[in-house]
């Protein structure tokens, strides 16, 4: 997608209403949320903490997540630190990204038997970021869970990627009848072309649960194959990432300013 074609998918989609002042949040909690799997929410949870120099955490307790891709081995690791935070009351510590991928605070496969009550997670996420004095970017598990819904209770924007397939974007649909009340971002993502069809679901999508649609993101297959464990987004950024690291700091930017 090139980013004239960017540009005009954004021209053309009605962005319904920019978004009332929120408190200030310090250090904020923020999610990618979606009631869908393989719709790129990983990668931008991953991507947004970097671009934060802030902390990625994750509630995905599906196979491939964030913090296997991070480099992360449960099997390696003794204990499971987000579920004995979530059970201890105490404040799980991140573990360290270095230079090119954000800080972590690792999931676990077993995370879904534990899960707390949404109240609670709202809660802990809450007073994690506010003693770790960090900004947290929370992967959550794909399906309106108990976890997912406390994040989005703690969360001072909640960014749904939105990627224009048939099922997808149904996915979508049920997602804004759930929770359109809360501070969403819709970021078109994955974004090959401009399905007549699909463009005009997302514009009547918009219009009729009115929620804001961020910058484009576009379809780069070589992320579905890539082994580095790094942040596409950290230096050095080759050519072939240019673009899409380009796209990721309009997203960035437009979450930094969401409400303001």
């Amino acid at each position: 997608m090139t980013q004239d074609t960017a540009l005009q998918m954004n021209a053309e989609i009605t962005i319904a209403r920019q978004p009332a002042p929120f408190p200030v949040q310090e250090p904020e909690t923020k999610c990618v949320v979606s009631w869908k799997g393989g719709v790129g929410k990983t990668t931008l949870a991953q991507e947004l903490a970097y671009l934060d120099n802030g902390v990625a955490g994750d509630m995905d307790w599906s196979k491939g997540g964030l913090s296997k891709g991070w480099g992360y081995d449960e099997a390696q690791r003794l204990g499971a630190p987000l579920i004995e935070a979530f059970e201890k009351g105490t404040v799980p510590t991140p573990l360290r990204g270095g230079d090119r991928k954000p800080d972590l605070i690792p999931g676990h496969s077993t995370f879904g038997e534990h899960e707390p009550p949404a109240e609670k997670v709202k809660e802990d996420l809450t007073r994690w970021a506010e003693v770790l004095k960090r900004k947290i970017t929370w992967d959550t598990h794909p399906d309106a869970c108990d976890s997912t819904y406390g994040a989005l209770a703690a969360a001072r924007v909640v960014v749904v990627p939105v990627v224009f397939k048939t099922r997808e974007m149904a996915a979508l649909e049920h997602l804004l009848e759930d929770i359109s009340d809360y501070p969403l971002l819709l970021i078109p993502y994955m974004v090959k072309s401009l399905p007549k069809h699909h463009h005009n679901w997302l514009k009547d999508l918009v219009k009729r649960y009115n929620v804001p649609v961020g910058p484009v993101v576009g379809f780069y297959p070589w992320i579905e194959i890539r082994r580095k464990r790094v942040a596409i987004c950290s230096e050095p950024v080759f050519k072939k990432e240019e673009e899409f690291v380009s796209q990721m700091k309009r997203v960035h930017t437009a979450v930094v300013r969401y409400g303001s």
